[in-house]
């Protein structure tokens, strides 16, 4: 199986490797995880509901077997007054599952200062979906992968050299265990098992963990598995690994975009006895928005085909990035592709405002497929995988995948190529007809269980919904003929014809249910209403009204059959508001020396310390630059990017931690504004991750370093380094290395940089050093504070590993001498960036008295008509003209943009932003503050406010 990034094989374990803990794991809850500890007498006596369990059909939630069908949602990039409405939205698309993550460095943003307050309320969320009536599985980490900063892990673990992140060191672990237990006191009494039956049916540890070294694995995966189940945590694990490890006591799931009709097959025989779980996502250099450019556009239904192969291999289905949402300022990631926008997803099914889009609505009979037929899916046998032909294989034709189980089976249709319909046979030999309409797939169902009510022995048409256990809902191509039976009781009609005057669907009552035949545009407008379904609609809000859906009236068809008509919105509350007018923040320069709120910096104060580990600071200091100037200046602390004025001129930005001061300039004082820099979304410590500037020091290359290739012992990199990401089991370095050799006498210090892309082992002086991955190194050597390297004569090897040699990445190697130290790490004076001005030192002005050469506070206000209050709706913001920055609204937190890197530019139809507005500060009476922190100072060209 193809790891579905790397495009590597995965080193899994044989399907009979621990077939002693296979076997029985459904004797109780913790039966299974023979490394955890079974949950105490106590928590036995607390749970009246039946264990969580599972076997390699599905899993059973209070009893009974259940299919999940799970969107994504994040519930810190939701305003928690609209979540609520998100939540309904994505069960009226379908869903009867949401996924979402418990961001480590959101939830404990300094060390030992836990927030679970607000967006953070994590309890909070997981009430409101059980009231919405949705399964949760929540993702808590450590690590949670993208969009967020650093996969999750706090600022401050990166500043600690005795934690090795993501390994099952003693330090790491102790943090991870005060993280389980304090989040475990939000979530372990609204678990699915417990009295009254939480929503919380799974939770997954960890996320991308894709290292193949057992020792490593066992220590660490096999760890966090235990330390959940001491806290409480009786619902099943998971783990989201790419199958580089099987984690005993967790279900591995599957992440990826193509083959997954190939892929899942093969982990029913990975891990039998095991549900197959699938996280469909999009490639990455899809799934994110990305300042400055415009999203790579989605190919219309790409989305719905590939959850329909996943539902045809038996999957239980999880979709990545479904609600569109805004992280707060500074804590989206970055990947491979480069930095991520706040407002994250490309291609959400539910948009920024919470409307369905075009990708959810083609989504949503697919989802209300599996929850309503949940039951016959999740008994289908898993060991029923016919041979079949390829629903991937580009020739044209035809294919069924036939699936059989206790509850029915299920026969899923996939088309290449313009056939409209197919004939098909089936068991007993009766003719039916499969129309694809304007999709490439469908699926039928025989002998399938009506929710206990009754049998659905055979269908012509394409089974959608089943509400209350009573409304059954079928899809039919327009004006076709439509013969179904339940019970032995045969029911022909005809579907109604192609119309959107809101005439039709088919309304029959048959053999005590009653079915509802639609068309294939009355089915597209389809939405959950409690026990009914509601046609014509593009949105249903709580208080019952409708947006009409391209011009249809939106009707509502209740469980018994009757028709009603439903109250649309009310759009005449509806309008737009431009901000024309703006005001800045003045206070003393932050740039002084002798600002009043600037303290002097100690070893131990850096952005988390004081409270800022995901925005800004500015530092200043006094220079001493050396007479003959160097070619390059260097932050060495780890803050690299922001802006930089030396004797108040402003100069080119700090990049990468480096800094050019003009030769012509005397060099006296500095001040810098620094910025938290994203951290890899997969988790990996960057070379210059840090949050402060340390010293600025003056460097040279490194002269007379002799380079050669020579050939080694191979390395074994585990014995230096736990987690090498994309490192296999037993991997060892190539057996040749490039030397470098050179004299060093003096007592300032060699920095050794490897450039991104490679991976290998550094050998100093015969020591194996360090090892270094795809994003680098960065090593300050010094004969006074590493044994290994020596005041003389030096020897440095640089030895790739394996799987690194093979795809032929060459490392880039610079060596570089201090020459001087022209601010030492405790010479700056720091003025913190505070989330709000403060009234005491200073005051705003017009923006025509203000300088416009840095970061700044705007102001605006904006005017809603009265009779928007009491609208449930989201308005949306739309922006143009800034950079990268974070917006307050009446003292809401709307979160952070990045439209552009500040002195960058857009591409084309990239010119704007838009972030949602909760509703309840559109509710406010008179006038609504706008507060503006762009980090270039730049002013909105154009504000529109949306309601």
């Amino acid at each position: 199986m193809r790891h579905p990034e790397t495009g590597r094989y995965a080193n899994v374990r044989s399907p009979g490797a621990d077939r002693a803990y296979l076997e029985g794991r459904f004797q109780a809850d913790y039966d299974g995880f023979r490394n955890a500890s079974p949950p105490s007498i106590d928590s036995f006596e607390e749970r009246n509901m039946p264990p969580i369990t599972f076997d390699g059909r599905s899993f059973l939630v209070a009893g009974r077997r259940t299919t999940l069908f799970g969107g994504g949602l994040e519930y810190v990039m939701q305003a928690e007054h609209d979540r609520r409405d998100r939540l309904d939205s994505l069960v009226r698309l379908g869903f009867n599952t949401v996924v979402a993550s418990c961001p480590w460095f959101l939830h404990e943003p300094t060390a030992g200062r836990f927030d679970f307050e607000g967006r953070l309320d994590v309890g909070r969320f997981l009430r409101e979906a059980q009231e919405a009536g949705l399964h949760v599985v929540l993702r808590i980490g450590p690590a949670i992968g993208a969009p967020f900063d650093g996969s999750g892990l706090p600022t401050w673990v990166g500043e600690r050299s005795d934690i090795e992140p993501r390994t099952g060191t003693p330090a790491f672990l102790e943090l991870v265990s005060r993280w389980f237990s304090r989040l475990s006191k939000e979530i372990v009494d609204l678990q699915g098992d417990r009295d009254e039956g939480g929503p919380l049916v799974a939770i997954q540890v960890e996320h991308g963990w894709n290292c193949g070294s057992r020792a490593s694995g066992d220590a660490y995966l096999v760890e966090l598995v235990r330390y959940a189940r001491e806290r409480g945590i009786t619902v099943p694990i998971l783990t989201s690994n790419g199958f580089w490890q099987e984690t005993e006591g967790a279900i591995e799931t599957w992440s990826g975009w193509d083959d997954l009709f190939s892929n899942l097959r093969q982990v029913a025989s990975l891990q039998p006895g095991k549900p197959r779980i699938c996280t469909i996502e999009r490639p990455a250099t899809s799934a994110f928005r990305r300042p400055g450019s415009s999203p790579i556009a989605a190919l219309a239904g790409d989305l719905a085909d590939r959850t329909v192969r996943a539902l045809a291999a038996g999957a239980q289905t999880m979709v990545a990035h479904a609600v569109d949402g805004v992280l707060p300022a500074g804590a989206a990631g970055r990947d491979a592709t480069g930095d991520i926008a706040p407002n994250a997803f490309a291609h959400p099914l539910l948009d920024e405002v919470g409307d369905p889009t075009e990708i959810g609505r083609s989504m949503s009979m697919i989802a209300r497929f599996a929850r309503d037929f949940g039951g016959v899916l999740a008994d289908l046998d898993p060991d029923d995988q016919p041979m079949v032909v390829d629903p991937d294989d580009p020739a044209p034709g035809l294919v069924a995948v036939p699936r059989s189980g206790g509850a029915g089976s299920t026969t899923f249709f996939f088309r290449k190529g313009g056939t409209e319909s197919a004939s098909v046979i089936d068991g007993s030999g009766r003719r039916i007809t499969a129309d694809f309409g304007d999709r490439d797939w469908t699926w039928t169902l025989a002998d399938a269980d009506l929710a206990g009510r009754g049998r659905l022995d055979w269908t012509s048409a394409m089974p959608l919904a089943l509400v209350g256990g009573r409304l059954l809902v079928l899809t039919a191509a327009a004006g076709s003929e439509v013969e179904l039976s339940i019970d032995g009781r045969p029911l022909s009609t005809t579907a109604p014809r192609a119309r959107r005057d809101g005439s039709g669907p088919v309304v029959e009552s048959h053999a005590g249910f009653t079915v509802v035949v639609l068309n294939e545009i009355q089915c597209g407008t389809m939405l959950d209403d409690g026990d009914g379904i509601v046609i014509g609609a593009s949105r249903v809000f709580q208080d019952g009204s409708a947006i009409p859906h391209d011009g249809m009236k939106p009707f509502r068809i209740a469980a018994d059959g009757t028709r009603t008509s439903i109250l649309e919105h009310d759009s005449s509350r509806a309008g737009r508001r431009m901000v024309r007018k703006w005001r800045t923040w003045s206070e003393p320069d932050c740039r002084s020396l002798d600002h009043p709120r600037s303290v002097p910096v100690d070893e131990d104060l850096g952005l988390a310390s004081i409270g800022s580990g995901l925005a800004h600071a500015w530092f200043t200091a006094r220079l001493s630059v050396p007479s003959t100037r160097p070619g390059r200046f260097l932050l060495l602390g780890g803050l690299r990017d922001g802006d930089c004025w030396v004797d108040g001129t402003k100069v080119t930005d700090v990049e990468d931690g480096a800094i050019t001061i003009p030769a012509k300039s005397p060099g006296r004082e500095i001040a810098l504004f620094l910025r938290h820099t994203s951290r890899s979304v997969d988790g990996i410590h960057h070379p210059g991750d840090g949050d402060r500037p340390g010293a600025l020091v003056a460097v040279e290359p490194l002269k007379d370093v002799v380079d050669a290739t020579v050939e080694i012992d191979p390395i074994d990199p585990f014995e230096t380094t736990a987690f090498i990401p994309e490192a296999a089991d037993g991997e060892q370095t190539v057996a040749e290395a490039i030397e470098y050799k050179f004299n060093h006498r003096r007592k300032s210090p060699v920095i050794l940089e490897i450039g991104p892309g490679s991976a290998g082992v550094v050998v100093i002086n015969g020591i194996t050093s360090k090892t270094f991955g795809r994003h680098g190194l960065r090593v300050v050597m010094s004969g006074k504070d590493d044994s290994a390297f020596k005041s003389g004569s030096n020897t440095i090897r640089i030895a790739r590993l394996e799987h690194a040699a093979e795809d032929g990445d060459q490392p880039t190697v610079l060596f570089s001498e201090v020459v001087a130290e022209v601010v030492p790490a405790t010479g700056w004076r720091l003025r913190r960036w505070e989330s709000t001005p403060d009234p005491r030192i200073g005051s705003w002005v017009d923006t025509s008295a203000s300088e416009h050469a840095g970061p700044r506070w705007l102001r605006g206000e904006v005017r809603i008509p009265g009779t928007r209050t009491g609208s449930e709706r989201s308005g949306r913001l739309r922006v143009e003209g800034v950079t990268r920055g974070r917006i307050r609204m009446n003292g809401f937190d709307l979160g952070g943009y990045a439209l552009r890197e500040p002195g960058g530019r857009t591409t084309r139809g990239a010119n704007s932003v838009e972030l949602p507005i909760p509703a309840v500060v559109l509710a406010a009476n008179g006038p609504i503050e706008l507060l503006f922190f762009d980090e270039a100072g730049a002013e909105p060209s154009k504000v529109t406010v949306e309601y």
